[in-house]
């Protein structure tokens, strides 16, 4: 890595305590510069939002980490990621990876567990989110601090448990991830019973509990966030089209609260299931007020969301006529042909000129671009990587700092309950990806 990369990534990706806590030579004396999210390998799906129900030549070479500061590599010989010639990022792989601890290594004062899954259909995004922690290694990293990374993608929960077991035996005072609610309910007894927090990469806000911490995306307060925007901006009669399933009827419930928070009016409020024929029916049904609406919820994504605007354009809804509104499921840095129809619309999220950097970073590192939800993997290495500095301290005090921090994804702080809140932008779709169009809080101070 260039020592120009190096400084960029310094400048703009390492997490800060906010409130002066910490003082950092490339900030500007109180907060960390806001970063951006990466993201993983195109190819590779993204999971279903849980709790939504949500790499050519060898890359070239990070700064060598601080001493003592590594990734352990997983099955010594074998092809796993993790730091295997001091600040050269192993080529990505498919491989499953059952890590074996060298006993050099076994004394190390500041270990973390990470996991992933590395090997199955999901290899590509955590292989990705592993690269995203070990550039917050390089980063943040000081001495004596070691991630250790475990694949969760082969035996499934049980083994997931066993591996965490065994990553406590030997010596992990934090654990991050796992990515999918299955695995991580499938540690949590393990952790609780050894004293040893968590930092998990799911969105699943029902795990939350104090010492598991939930670092995912919540969608409610997404949808809080741009509906009272959206008030604020004279627009008081809403309408929402949400599908029929957990995340529909999470964020849809989200919705309704707020609209009547803000002392708005829901002028129609229909569910489809998707896949059936009712999209048709729930879109007619909205039709006939498409005149008095003046903010229309469409929290979609994918495949599904251009399947819904192919419908409403056929009911009748004119791109431009009614502000749309979307959650994070329209963070994307490009929303395809969806985009046309959604541009001018509201969605809460990070800074995406932010993320923009982060991500040129990451593919200068990797030569790959990476996905969305990479983010969270830097974020919770580069939060284990600045408590190790201050005394390998991951207690639930140390976590729960009320200052927060400051990320890839703007200001966060972790709650005693479990639970994240995050200092959210509004931003806007356009046809070359989301802008920004108010910014995120940059303190929590009075919140």
């Amino acid at each position: 890595m260039s020592s120009f990369l190096r400084i960029s990534l310094l400048s703009c990706l390492v997490l800060a305590l906010l409130g002066g806590c910490a003082v950092w030579p490339w900030g500007n004396g109180n907060l960390a510069q806001t970063p951006p999210p990466p993201q993983t390998e195109a190819p590779t799906p993204n999971p279903a939002p849980e709790a939504q129900v949500t790499e050519s030549a060898l890359p070239p070479a990070p700064n060598p980490p601080p001493e003592g500061a590594q990734a352990t590599p997983a099955t010594p010989g074998a092809a796993t990621p993790g730091i295997t010639t001091p600040g050269i990022p192993a080529p990505p792989s498919a491989q499953a990876a059952t890590t074996t601890y060298p006993p050099a290594l076994a004394s190390a004062p500041a270990k973390v567990a990470i996991f992933l899954p590395l090997s199955g259909p999901y290899a590509g995004l955590g292989q990705a989110m592993l690269n995203a922690a070990q550039l917050a290694v390089f980063d943040v990293g000081g001495k004596g601090f070691q991630l250790m990374p475990h694949d969760t993608a082969k035996g499934g929960p049980a083994a997931v448990a066993r591996a965490a077991r065994d990553a406590i035996d030997h010596g992990a005072k934090l654990i991050i991830g796992p990515v999918f609610a299955a695995n991580v309910a499938a540690v949590k007894p393990v952790a609780e019973d050894a004293g040893v927090n968590m930092l998990a990469l799911t969105t699943d806000a029902s795990l939350a509990e104090p010492g598991l911490y939930v670092m995912g995306f919540a969608p409610t307060p997404q949808v809080n966030r741009v509906t009272d925007y959206a008030n604020a901006q004279g627009l008081h009669n809403f309408a929402a089209l949400v599908p029929d399933n957990a995340y529909g009827n999470l964020v849809g419930d989200a919705f309704s609260r707020a609209v009547a928070r803000d002392g708005a009016l829901m002028i129609g409020f229909e569910r489809f299931d998707p896949g059936s024929g009712d999209l048709v029916t729930a879109i007619a049904a909205l039709a006939g007020d498409r005149d008095h609406i003046d903010a229309l919820f469409l929290p979609e994504g994918g495949a599904e969301l251009g399947k819904v605007i192919a419908q409403l354009q056929r009911a009748g809804f004119a791109a431009g006529k009614i502000k749309l509104l979307g959650t994070g499921l329209w963070d994307m840095d490009d929303l395809g042909p969806d985009a046309s129809f959604l541009a001018g619309g509201w969605y809460a999220g990070a800074d995406p000129a932010a993320r923009g950097r982060f991500v040129a970073s990451y593919q200068k590192a990797y030569g790959k671009t990476p996905p969305r939800l990479v983010t969270l993997a830097y974020d919770a290495t580069a939060l284990a990587a600045l408590l190790a500095k201050g005394g390998s301290n991951f207690s639930r005090a140390a976590l729960t700092n009320p200052n927060g921090f400051a990320g890839v994804d703007g200001i966060f702080r972790l709650r005693e309950d479990g639970t994240v809140q995050r200092g959210l932008a509004i931003d806007q779709v356009t046809p070359e990806g989301g802008r920004l169009l108010d910014p995120a809080p940059a303190t929590f101070a009075g919140r």
